[in-house]
């Protein structure tokens, strides 16, 4: 009912839509010239302009939240938008920390104040946590979207972790899917489900591209034939290289002393960054949804040797890098500043060191001079179990150079710091307002509309932009050249922006609630270490003296461990959900605790009544075998007791398949198992019945014979035609099921109840009708063995048992009446349904042959055997002796003998 309601909202919601924009009838699918924002001119622009004075929007508007540093763009995007909309969107610009507290306070109070944020996306943790972001999925997959957005031309590692968060699966409640044999022991991981299902809730449309990058003096490397970095040791090494190097300032007669390494350490702002640049190209090694700084089960933090070694390799940059690195050194002042001033060989940043690298003097002195690599990987990953560094094999880590003769080969883990600016639809603002607001951010997305963003203006003093490429469509160069971008410079860069965003151990930023806590104390801890170096360096120590010892590194790991897990431990403690499940709903890696339903608790019950059920089976067999000689047994009929035996041992063998399921069995197993369970248990039937009615249906023939007067002779071949009808008939049905819909092992998991419950299922409709056949099939048989143990009713015990039978078929259909209900209803749940499948098959088996076999050991041993081997039958109004043999003479006084005749002559002795 809630989905219902929520797809007649949005059906709705789009029919007013639909009716606001009729007056503009086709809205634009691109903007193509960014610098022609006051007129919207069909020929140049591919659109077509709303009337004068905006009734495209009839009027509307909208309020946006952005960072100051992005006010600039997104009010040239709302003023364009304005103009082929006909909304207005009011943009609002906040600083960086004023910015998340004003959009978190206002999705917490469910104000709805803003109607759509820029902002970013380490914050999407704490918003989705109080459900203030709105999903975009529908929009995404709609195909009648107003703009342009061309989702699959955002780099996949955006579409799938920047804009999305949980990896949730809207569209279904039930997921339902077959286990394969290898995961048995991993059946609540259901990380492998979601491909399943293509579609994730998308919460939020990228607007940028964040990841941080290399970058080299190419025309110095060049020089010196040194190639770009691949590790942190051989950044190191060219650092060191470089520093205090003089060099030709470019353009001009001067000369400047080279720093080896140019990075911003303030750690007050995004300094952290680069501690986690380094430390994830060890921590993480399996993939963006292993994540980097915490253990994804237990989460604990990922330091130890780690951390210690990027301590290290902190130092050894600090040691060969630029002055003032610590006092105000930030990324801005730092790595691009005193790149662009040509007194830098590397730095790496995000992409405004080629932005503004780009451009010319004053800006940058080394504009076409500079190169853009991959930043550094590790040839040791960290170990989460033992806390050690260990060295890296292709099986392990995810190497660029695999297949290469070098071992150990290099971890790659390009770092998407920040990840990226995004924008975000709140929750609680107007349903006009959701779509407005997700309008504005799908064109300012759109292809035509952000490359015009993306494309740095080089031009001396044009305003800084500081968007990154995050489409497919932004990395093509000549659209960069034509912009009067260097060559050499822009291919690099679009190549190694390419290359990162799309490697498959690229890092995803967090996106935890305690994120800001965790950050703090790690630039205190960055700050004490990094304050003490300074010092030294202040005071004229350089190069490896510089450097701190061991003992000193290991000291900071176990304090920023212990700040880190009082922290969690603390947000635990206050909140009912736990860290780990949100730093995995980050990662798109929960599962939900499932209420796992399989049979090993309830199995011992199953597998006792089964042989339960076969030993009785067998014993009454080995007792009718042992006497098959005593008059009572042989009147009895040994063969069809043995026959009846046979089929409850069967019957009772069936819950042996019924008790395999996935919890110790592959799939295919379990699938076998499956289809093993109604073959057993319509064979056990057919033999039970058939001995019970071929009993009665030979009876029934010498009783008609006997009130008739007439002679009659009873093969047993005769009375085998019950159990041939019903047996092929059973057979045939059965091998039709297997053959065209067999039953297989699937388990089903409910995310709105959380439970998981193991069953057999046919994939298609045949069981349908095989199943109905088959119970009109057998209750018919019920139905005739009842109505021949009725019409036996008047013979004696001795010779038809007729009241033990009717008993035995009585109860059976009265099992069957509502068994067949009950195992309905507790088919959703695998251990109701399996129990009563156990003790209904049970009871039918058990109670048959307690019935048939129990009467007659209690003659046997209440009663002597006749001295002359014969028993009486009584007849209706007639009193004859009869043999064991089942053949009767009806007349006063008649003696049988041993035959399969009956003659009807008073007073005469009857031979074969």
């Amino acid at each position: 009912m809630g989905r219902f309601i929520a797809t007649a909202s949005l059906f709705i919601t789009l029919l007013v839509a639909a009716a606001d924009v009729e007056s503009t009838e086709a809205m634009p699918t691109r903007w193509r010239d960014m610098e022609s924002l006051e007129e919207c001119d069909p020929d140049t622009h591919g659109c077509q302009c709303p009337p004068q004075g905006g009734g495209g929007g009839g009027g509307r508007s909208i309020r946006v939240a952005t960072f100051v540093n992005h006010c600039l763009r997104l009010r040239r995007n709302a003023e364009a938008f304005e103009a082929v909309s006909g909304v207005s969107v009011r943009v609002e610009c906040l600083g960086y920390d004023e910015l998340h507290e004003e959009i978190l306070s206002d999705v917490r109070t469910q104000t709805g104040y803003y109607d759509g944020f820029m902002f970013g996306p380490s914050f999407t943790g704490e918003m989705a946590k109080v459900a203030g972001l709105h999903d975009l999925t529908p929009y995404v997959q709609g195909e009648d979207r107003g703009y342009d957005l061309r989702w699959n031309d955002i780099f996949r590692f955006n579409r799938e972790n920047a804009a999305v968060y949980d990896n949730k699966v809207r569209f279904e409640w039930r997921l339902e899917l077959s286990l394969l044999a290898d995961h048995i022991e991993t059946k609540r991981s259901m990380a492998y489900v979601n491909s399943h299902f293509p579609w994730p809730q998308v919460l939020l449309i990228p607007l940028d591209g964040d990841v941080l990058s290399l970058y080299y003096r190419k025309d110095l490397f060049e020089k010196y034939t040194k190639v770009p970095p691949t590790t942190w040791d051989e950044y190191t090494d060219l650092a060191k290289f470089f520093h205090g190097k003089v060099e030709p300032l470019p353009g001009s007669n001067d000369t400047v002393t080279l720093s080896g390494s140019c990075v911003g350490r303030k750690f007050s702002s995004q300094e952290e960054h680069w501690v986690i640049l380094i430390l994830s190209s060890m921590t993480q090694y399996g993939g963006t949804k292993t994540g980097f700084l915490f253990d994804t089960t237990t989460m604990d933090p990922l330091l130890g040797e780690a951390f210690v070694k990027t301590l290290q390799y902190t130092e050894e940059q600090f040691a060969y890098g630029a002055d003032n690195e610590m006092d105000g050194g930030t990324f801005q002042s730092t790595n691009i500043a005193k790149m662009n001033a040509g007194t830098c060989a590397m730095t790496y940043n995000w992409g405004d060191s080629f932005t503004e690298g780009a451009k010319g003097p004053p800006t940058s002195l080394v504009s076409g001079l500079i190169g853009t690599s991959h930043t550094p990987g590790s040839k040791s990953y960290f170990d989460r179990s033992s806390q050690r560094l260990m060295e890296c094999t292709e099986n392990i880590c995810s190497c660029s150079d695999a297949g290469e003769s070098s071992s150990p080969c290099t971890n790659m883990a390009p770092y998407a710091a920040f990840t990226g600016w995004s924008g975000g639809v709140n929750s609680f603002t107007s349903p006009r307002g959701k779509a407005d607001a997700t309008d504005f951010f799908a064109y300012a997305s759109s292809p035509a509309v952000s490359l015009a963003d993306t494309i740095p203006n080089i031009t001396a003093g044009a305003p800084y932009i500081g968007v990154d490429p995050f489409r497919t469509s932004h990395t093509k160069a000549e659209d960069w050249i034509e912009k009067g971008l260097p060559e050499a410079m822009v291919v690099s860069y679009l190549d190694t922006i390419r290359e990162q965003q799309s490697h498959e151990n690229a890092v995803l930023d967090n996106r935890i609630p305690l994120v800001p806590s965790l950050v703090d104390e790690l630039r205190k801890i960055m700050n004490e270490h990094m304050s003490a170096i300074s010092d030294k360096k202040a005071r004229g120590i350089t190069g490896d003296a510089l450097m701190s010892s061991d003992e000193e590194r290991w000291m900071m790991e176990r304090k920023l461990r212990e700040k880190w897990t009082a922290l969690i431990d603390t947000y635990n403690a206050e909140n009912n959900v736990k860290l780990v499940e949100l730093y995995q709903r980050s990662l798109g890696i929960y599962t939900p605790e499932f209420n796992i339903q399989d049979l090993s608790k309830i199995r011992p019950i199953g597998l006792t009544l089964s042989c339960i059920l076969m030993l009785t089976a067998f014993g009454f067999a080995c007792w009718t075998y042992a006497l098959r000689w005593n008059n009572i047994v042989k009147v009895s009929q040994p063969r069809f007791l043995y026959t009846f035996c046979f089929g409850c041992f069967v019957l009772g063998s069936s819950i042996i398949p019924l008790s395999i399921d996935d919890s110790i069995a592959s799939e295919e197993g379990a699938s076998v198992a499956c289809m093993a369970f109604p073959w057993l248990v319509c064979l056990g039937f057919s033999l039970i019945f058939s001995a019970l009615s071929s009993k009665l249906l030979r009876a029934k023939k010498i009783l008609k014979s006997s009130l008739l007067m007439r002679q009659v002779k009873v093969r047993h071949r005769d009375v085998l035609e019950p159990f041939a009808v019903l047996l092929v008939v059973n057979v045939t049905i059965l091998s039709v099921w297997t053959a065209l819909d067999p039953l297989r092992w699937v388990r089903t998991y409910s995310i709105k109840t959380l439970e998981s419950v193991g069953h057999c299922r046919s994939s298609g409709d045949a069981w349908v009708y095989c199943v109905s056949f088959l119970l009109v099939a057998d209750f018919s048989a019920i139905v005739a063995a009842n109505v021949l143990a009725y019409q036996s009713k008047d013979m004696g015990a001795d010779f038809v048992e007729s009241k033990w039978i009717i008993l035995s078929t009585g109860s059976i259909m009265q099992s069957f009446i509502l068994g067949v209900p009950l195992v309905a209803l507790g088919s959703q749940n695998g251990v109701a349904h399996y129990f009563v499948l156990s003790v209904l098959t049970f009871i039918v088996g058990e109670t048959c042959a307690l019935l048939v076999f129990l009467p007659k050991v209690y003659e046997i041993h209440t009663r002597r055997d006749s001295i002359d081997g014969q028993v009486s039958v009584i007849v209706p109004s007639r009193q004859t002796r009869l043999s064991d043999t089942g053949t009767a003479g009806f007349r006063h006084g008649a003696r049988l003998s041993d035959t399969s005749t009956a003659g009807y002559r008073h007073g005469r002795r009857l031979s074969h």
